[in-house]
């Protein structure tokens, strides 16, 4: 039986075996021939080899598989290798993300797209006075934010009711019916690639029993908590760049959330879209002194966290769960976040190890990034936290691809 790469398949291709997802669900029978929208199911499903039989566009999509020219594989090789700092890694999971790197970055060379970009800054740093600097105070930061902070009224009812174990499927439902934005933003999710779901999802009540009322609340807390932060105007840096990193962690977390435990899903994507608030509350309050810490976290090849912990004497990821527990999100929210930097220290943290291994993952696809252009080594304690095979990575990054593209536009156009 011939086996092709779901992101080779053609419209009319026929398998040759019944279809299945890795969760077991069933797909397509044997002898089904393929169209554009099963294709894409496929992808969504995270299918990632599937059974064809033998015919002129599998014999087509077989050449293909010889996807990349020695030229463009030398050059992605070439690029990934200055994004590791130079080194090839040495265990298992990084060697696995140093070949997706790889793959990743030649697809994007091979369709003409550019490779990952480097400058989350843009040519307005050059502005910066040479001795300009801000105060970094933590406190002072979590203070201010608190005082800016105004969550719309429904807010404090969804968390109300994420407290309360009395708390039914339609009363969450009907909480977030009153607001019509923040509805409409969930609606588009429910009906996104993320969820599949064959018919089409046109009511709150409907969202809330396809994804549960205690999960749709801890998307609402996310999508509210963006909201506070969408319009966040810095001078030297790229908004664009950083909300599609964020994207891309929130899409690659729910995906290995749904290898593990399904039911976290939604807690892993409210959790990678609100990963870097803390980063966000930095640009607000000390611009100047991130401006300086990325370009020298870049002239000194280290991820950016680590010159956070050096000059300030915390990273985002503690600042982010300490704003977060101030706004009275769930705690398996902020103990995701705050230490999704030292996931290798909470051995037991499985929803830290996956959102700290999403971040990582989303870096080498490349669709933007938070202020490092350098691969943060993923510890392997803290890959085995998770629970997951390396195996899954390739498929993973594939599954998500199309995903990043489909959700950052939902919220862009919200």
């Amino acid at each position: 039986m011939e086996y092709i790469s779901a992101s080779r398949l053609k419209s009319g291709m026929v398998l040759s075996g019944d279809l299945i997802a890795p969760n077991g669900r069933f797909i397509l029978p044997k002898g089904a021939r393929l169209t554009q929208k099963n294709i894409m199911s496929i992808k969504i499903w995270g299918v990632p080899q599937v059974p064809v039989a033998k015919s002129p566009e599998l014999a087509s999509a077989l050449a293909d598989e010889i996807l990349f020219s020695s030229s463009v594989l030398e050059e992605s090789r070439k690029i990934v290798l200055e994004r590791f700092s130079g080194n090839s890694p040495r265990w298992p999971v990084m060697e696995e993300i140093f070949n997706v790197a790889i793959t990743e970055t030649a697809t994007r060379l091979s369709e003409g797209a550019p490779p990952p970009q480097p400058g989350i800054l843009n040519s307005r740093i050059s502005e910066i006075p040479p001795d300009a600097s801000d105060k970094v105070d933590i406190e002072e930061i979590l203070s201010a934010e608190n005082g800016l902070a105004s969550f719309p009224d429904v807010y404090a009812r969804i968390s109300e009711a994420l407290r309360s174990p009395r708390s039914s499927a339609s009363h969450i439902s009907d909480l977030v019916s009153k607001d019509t934005a923040l509805s409409a933003t969930l609606l588009k999710l429910a009906n996104s690639a993320i969820y599949g779901v064959p018919g089409r999802v046109d009511s709150i009540f409907r969202a809330t029993a396809l994804i549960g009322g205690r999960a749709l609340s801890t998307l609402a807390l996310g999508v509210s908590a963006i909201r506070l932060f969408k319009d966040i105007s810095v001078k030297w840096v790229n908004m664009e760049y950083f909300w599609k990193h964020s994207i891309s962690v929130a899409v690659i977390a729910q995906i290995l959330a749904s290898k593990k435990n399904p039911r976290s899903i939604e807690l892993l994507f409210a959790a990678g879209m609100l990963h870097d608030i803390g980063r966000l509350a930095l640009f607000r309050h000390a611009p100047l002194t991130m401006s300086r810490l990325i370009t020298v976290a870049a002239e000194r090849k280290l991820p950016l966290d680590v010159l956070e912990r050096e000059a300030l004497g915390f990273d985002h990821g503690e600042l982010g769960g300490r704003l977060l527990e101030g706004w009275n999100f769930p705690i398996s929210l902020t103990e995701s976040i705050r230490p999704h930097h030292s996931a290798r220290d909470n051995p037991k943290n499985c929803s830290a190890a996956i959102l700290s291994a999403a971040d990582v993952i989303a870096s080498v696809i490349g669709e933007g990034n938070s202020g490092s252009w350098h691969i943060a080594p993923l510890p392997e304690e803290t890959w085995k936290a998770t629970d997951l095979p390396v195996s899954v990575l390739e498929g993973t990054a594939q599954q998500a691809r199309p995903q990043i593209s489909e959700i950052y536009n939902l919220f862009r156009g919200e």
